[in-house]
């Protein structure tokens, strides 16, 4: 008899762990900032991931999976961004925001200001990079190996980035 009240808890208590595990709502994502010691800040959600190489800033490299803010002082060294369909190689102060999902199929670099040269990081038979300045933005997608550059809604990318960074100062308490 007490093995079996034993039994019966313990079904209950996985089947209310299920429960709550289904009925609880998603959870939503933080706003972060890292600041890098060469000035470099970028803002993202806690969905996203930013992994600047070993021995950041030499070299001056970051590896990326989500949605970004770059805002990039100047200086005499490139940064590059690795995603995993582009090679970003910003020049100079710049601020940029990279959607690069790995779970999507495309990927796509708008430019707010500055310099960014856009290159795929796979094969192609199309590998001629996108120079891309203020205003200008490129999509890509492996899957049909197109990579294109477009004019960017510079309204639309400054309200997006002026939103999450007051985001990330209120979550964080610091601007």
């Amino acid at each position: 008899m007490r093995n079996k009240i034993l039994i019966a808890a313990a079904i209950a208590a996985v089947l209310a762990a299920g429960l709550f595990a289904l009925v609880r709502e998603p959870v939503e994502p933080v706003p972060q900032a890292l600041r890098l010691s060469d000035g470099v800040e970028i803002f993202f959600l806690s969905d996203s991931k930013a992994q600047p190489a070993a021995g950041y800033p030499d070299p001056r490299e970051i590896a990326v999976d989500g949605d970004f803010l770059f805002r990039v002082p100047e200086s005499a060294t490139p940064l590059t961004i690795r995603s995993r369909l582009l090679v970003l190689t910003v020049s100079g102060k710049t601020a940029l925001r990279v959607s690069a999902y790995t779970k999507d199929a495309g990927e796509q670099t708008e430019v707010l200001y500055g310099n960014v040269k856009a290159s795929k990081n796979y094969p192609s038979a199309y590998a001629e990079p996108d120079l891309l300045t203020g205003g200008q933005m490129t999509m890509i997608n492996k899957d049909i190996d197109l990579m294109e550059k477009e004019t960017a809604d510079i309204a639309a990318l400054r309200a997006w980035s002026d939103a999450l960074v007051a985001s990330v100062a209120q979550a964080t308490g610091k601007p």
